[in-house]
C-alpha cells in the first residue's frame, strides 16, 4: 500500500483547460468510487491510475498526493453542507431558535447520511493540517448563516458575538455529529437529539 505522509500535504492544482478538467473529473469520480469500496487508508495514487488509466505522474500534476485529494473533496462537501444548511433557513422563520436549531441539525445530519463520501471525509477526518483548517473555516461560516437566520426569525435571538457563541454552538453539534458517525457509521436519530440538546442548552445561557 502506498502511503503519503501527513506532513507533505499540498494543495490541489486545478487546471483550466477543458482536457485537463476532464481528467481531474476522471481522477475525482475514480477516487470517490474507491474511497466507498477501499475506505481511504488503502485508496491510492497507484490505485486511481490503474482505475483510470491516467499516467501516475499526470495525476501527481493535480494533486500531489491523496490527502490533497482527499482534501479538495472535503473542501467541496462542506461548500454542500454549508449551502444546504443557508437553503434550510427559509423554512424556520415561524420557529422558535430551539426549533431551528433541530431543524438545522436534521438537516445536515441528512446530508452526511445521504453521502458516504461528505461523512468519511468529514466526520470521520480531517486527514491533514490543511483539512482541517477548511474544516474550521466553514463551521465560522455557518455559524455567521446561524447567526444571521436566528436574527431573522419572527422572534429574533441574537446571542453574543464576542465569544462567537453561534460558531461555538455548531462546533458542538459537530462534535456531537461526530461522534455518533464513530460509533454508528451514521448520524441516527439519537444523535441528532443529543446535538440538538448540547447546542440549545449551550445557546440557552443567553436567552
Amino acid at each position: 500500500m502506498s502511503v503519503e505522509p501527513l506532513s507533505s500535504v499540498a494543495r490541489a492544482r486545478i487546471p483550466v483547460q477543458e482536457r485537463s478538467q476532464q481528467r481531474v473529473a476522471q481522477i475525482i469520480e475514480a477516487a470517490e468510487h474507491l474511497l466507498v469500496k477501499l475506505g481511504p487508508e488503502e485508496t491510492s495514487i497507484p490505485e486511481i491510475a490503474k482505475l483510470t488509466g491516467i499516467p501516475r505522474a499526470s495525476i501527481y500534476q493535480f494533486f500531489p498526493n491523496k490527502y490533497a485529494l482527499f482534501n479538495h473533496l472535503a473542501e467541496y462537501y462542506l461548500g454542500q453542507v454549508s449551502e444546504a444548511i443557508k437553503q434550510l433557513g427559509a423554512s424556520c422563520h415561524d420557529l422558535s431558535w430551539q426549533q431551528a436549531t433541530s431543524v438545522l441539525v436534521q438537516g445536515s445530519s441528512a446530508f452526511y447520511n445521504q453521502s458516504p463520501i461528505a461523512s468519511m471525509l468529514v466526520l470521520g477526518g480531517p486527514f491533514s493540517r490543511s483539512a482541517y483548517m477548511a474544516q474550521e473555516v466553514t463551521i465560522v461560516n455557518i455559524g455567521q448563516s446561524v447567526r444571521q437566520l436566528f436574527a431573522n426569525l419572527a422572534q429574533p435571538f441574537n446571542p453574543p458575538c464576542t465569544p462567537d457563541t453561534a460558531t461555538y454552538a455548531v462546533e458542538i453539534a459537530f462534535a456531537c455529529m461526530k461522534h455518533g458517525y464513530y460509533e454508528d457509521g451514521s448520524i441516527t436519530e439519537g444523535t441528532q437529539e443529543q446535538a440538538t440538546h448540547a447546542a440549545v442548552a449551550y445557546l440557552s445561557r443567553w436567552q
